[in-house]
């Protein structure tokens, strides 16, 4: 069948994970480069339309445009809202992750994936399959029987309802095909990808999406629980496994990173992020060369030590501002660690040896450098396979924390531990929460700090961004901290060790429930007016009339 799909290339809702739905949103550079390479495709193809339909939103007709440059016999292009993405209603503009974790996985899924549901204030799912089919009863089947080769360049809902169509199946078996960005697919490949499509897949990434923090902080209990029973594990077994994890984590943070994105930019945030970020290191080199105290030392590396890779992650999950915490979590990434050499050269005493320096900057090449650098130089050669990859399989790498956690309580906890905890009385069950008591002092001198800030320089700074600042704050890369710590310091202070790692995962969920629940407060009321409304009315499920007229075809 001579019928060619596209959606279009990586916009900035994309990137930044929020719904833009009938808003318009700009394409970003992976997005421009995306359609290049699908121009290339087209190319290659030797595929000559003689038609091009077009949605009427901004980044759909970037895509198109640049698909069709320097086609000679240019085709005809046409545009229509029928091809127009689905309205999202009071969702439209929000954080995707922030509405599953506030709705919950059941009605997120019934409000975006159900033949039967609706956003609040957005367009049904029928209405918008009524549309469609009516565009391909009235506009696209005509031109495919009369031999016409069209290309249809449109948004995600709308793709995967004519892949619906084209495989002939119901609206109720309708699921997210988890459809690429600017990978044009012909009628039979559409069949194919809805076949391929698997409900379980996209079930575990939803989630792993809502509940990963929890899981993380399950899993490190679970870690310390099996060492303080017995089980153990070599401990040059555990390392090279937590190391490889780290790479895969680091290589999907990566591969959605923008290089053009992390460059420095002016701004009150980078002074407000400046000023926090020496004060914590200032007081982590104290901390380190005035007390000869083990557990001094030990909470004196947390604080020097850079973001955990987790905290792009973190901000794309809150609605952050994704860029500007990989920028500055890249950025901290070789500040600190340069510090702490720096530290080392003039105070041997704050490591006890060049081993675990050793150790730290092996862990941070191999584990960070290395799959950075190969994350990007593929998402340069494979921009649409890269935007894939980063868009509807990052959860994969997220979900590599989760057995990071077990082997890192696996690897801290063990007999000391239980010792420890049996018999040092009430100090030793205290000094499991020092830890979680120094994160959450970071977290409100960071609050502190922005607030006096902003009122004495009149300067504001974006709740997206403060939130970032925080993370950095307060995500210490725990792994990096253990490669420092002597083998004496798991035998010594157990506890403490112990107290890091569970106040890292228990702070980072108890944050996270905090901003979720301030999202909730904040959509709950539309959404009760749109369970009343519902209520109040019977929705009819024969929705092929609504779409009726609505095909306006456009060839300016």
């Amino acid at each position: 069948m001579p019928l060619y799909f596209v959606r279009h290339g990586e916009s900035l809702a994309n990137e930044q994970n929020y719904f833009a739905g009938a808003q318009d949103s700009p394409l970003t550079p992976l997005g421009r480069r995306q359609a290049r390479q699908a121009a290339d495709f087209v190319r290659e193809r030797g595929l000559r339309f003689d038609q091009v339909h077009v949605s009427t939103l901004e980044r759909a007709q970037a895509t198109a445009a640049i698909i069709l440059e320097g086609v000679r016999d240019a085709p005809q292009v046409l545009y229509s809202d029928a091809l127009n993405e689905r309205d999202f209603g009071i969702f439209a503009g929000k954080n995707k992750t922030l509405i599953k974790k506030s709705i919950g996985h059941g009605l997120f899924d019934a409000c975006f994936h159900d033949a039967d549901g609706a956003p609040p204030d957005g367009e049904h799912w029928m209405d918008m399959y009524a549309r469609c089919k009516h565009y391909y009863d009235t506009v696209l089947a005509p031109l495919d029987r009369q031999g016409k080769q069209v290309l249809v360049v449109a948004h995600k809902y709308i793709v995967e309802v004519f892949a619906l169509i084209a495989s002939g199946l119901p609206p109720a078996e309708y699921m997210d095909f988890r459809l690429p960005n600017s990978r044009p697919l012909s009628w039979e490949e559409l069949k194919r990808m809805t076949a391929r499509s698997s409900s379980g897949l996209n079930y575990l990434g939803e989630q792993t999406e809502i509940h990963l923090l929890q899981w993380m902080l399950i899993a490190a209990v679970a870690g310390f629980a099996l060492s303080c029973v017995g089980l153990a594990v070599p401990h040059g077994l555990t390392s090279t496994a937590i190391v490889a994890l780290l790479a895969v984590n680091a290589f999907f943070l990566s591969v959605r990173i923008e290089p053009g994105a992390l460059r420095l930019t002016g701004g009150p945030e980078n002074l407000a992020l400046s000023v926090v970020s020496l004060a914590r290191a200032g007081l982590a080199m104290v901390l380190l060369t005035q007390s000869h105290n083990e557990w001094v030392h030990v909470l004196g590396l947390l604080l020097i030590v850079p973001p955990a890779l987790s905290v792009p992650t973190f901000s794309l999950a809150r609605g952050g501002d994704y860029f500007f915490a990989a920028r500055y979590t890249l950025v901290l990434s070789i500040v600190l660690p340069a510090a702490l050499l720096l530290l080392f050269l003039d105070h041997h005493e704050v490591l006890g040896s060049a081993h675990a320096l050793e150790r730290f900057f092996v862990v941070l090449l191999i584990a960070l450098a290395v799959p950075s650098l190969l994350a990007q130089g593929w998402r340069r050669a494979r921009p649409i396979a890269a935007g894939k990859l980063a868009t509807n399989w990052g959860w994969a790498g997220s979900l590599t924390m989760v057995p990071l956690a077990l082997l890192v309580g696996l690897q801290a906890g063990g007999r000391p531990l239980a010792d420890a905890l049996g018999h040092g009385g009430w100090q030793a069950w205290a000094a499991l929460l020092l830890p979680f008591a120094l994160l959450l002092a970071c977290r409100l001198g960071s609050a502190a700090y922005l607030s006096a800030y902003q009122r004495v320089t009149g300067k504001a700074v974006s709740a997206a961004i403060a939130s970032d600042i925080h993370l950095l704050q307060t995500s210490p890369n725990i792994f990096l901290w253990l490669s420092l710590l002597l083998p004496g310091t798991f035998a010594h202070a157990p506890t403490l060790v112990a107290g890091t790692l569970l106040g890292f995962f228990a702070f980072a969920l108890l944050d996270e429930t905090w901003v979720v629940r301030r999202f909730r407060a904040q959509i709950t009321p539309a959404l009760h007016q749109h369970a009343a409304r519902t209520a109040t009315r019977a929705r009819p499920l024969d929705a092929s009339g609504v779409a009726a007229g609505t095909v306006a075809l456009d060839s300016r």
